[in-house]
This record gives structure tokens, C-alpha cells and sequence, in this order.
């Protein structure tokens, strides 16, 4: 096949990709997609659309302080001591979110 015309400019091209979720920064510890893969079912044999929440909570743990609890980047969250293993609280989701624009 051929094409007429001149080739796309890289930077047309690096507008036109896919928005991507800022968590796919992160591997996904539900279904183990890879950094910058779309998580799948946990079969591995269809993409969802989106992002598992766990993968979410990964990404803010990894590059979030928390501003309730003073956890620091890469630690998890804790509630008067009682660690937060499956969430983070909204403050540092925030801080994580802004960070990733």
C-alpha cells in the first residue's frame, strides 16, 4: 500500500493519541496490566475502558503525600493507626490527581 503526501508531524501525532488515565502510570495490582497498559479482566483476554480502583490507589499512594495523615509518597494511609490498605483519603486523591495534569 501506498500513501501520497507528506508524513504526519511528531508533534500532530503526539495531539492525536488517546487520553490516557494518569493511574496507568502505576502497574495495576488487580489484574497486573503493566505501566502505561490498559487494565483488563482478570483473565487477561478483554481491555476495559477503564481503570481498575485499585490501580487508582496505587497512583496516588505512589506519588501523593496525604495531607490528613502526613503519609509520605509510597506509604499507605493510616486512620489513628489502623493502616488503610485498600484506600487513601480524598485529600491526598486530590493532591494526586493535580499533580498528574
Amino acid at each position: 500500500m501506498t500513501t501520497t503526501g507528506a508524513p504526519m508531524p511528531a508533534s500532530l501525532r503526539a495531539t492525536l493519541r488517546t487520553v490516557r488515565h494518569p493511574a496507568q502510570a502505576t502497574p495495576c495490582p488487580h489484574c497486573r496490566a503493566a505501566v502505561g497498559r490498559s487494565c483488563t479482566t482478570v483473565s487477561g483476554r478483554r481491555t476495559l475502558p477503564e481503570v481498575h480502583h485499585g490501580r487508582i490507589v496505587a497512583h496516588a499512594r505512589r506519588v501523593a503525600a496525604c495531607g490528613r495523615c502526613d503519609a509520605q509518597p509510597g506509604h499507605p494511609c493510616h486512620d489513628d493507626g489502623a493502616t488503610r490498605h485498600d484506600t487513601v483519603h480524598a485529600e491526598r486523591h486530590l493532591t494526586a490527581e493535580e499533580t498528574s495534569r
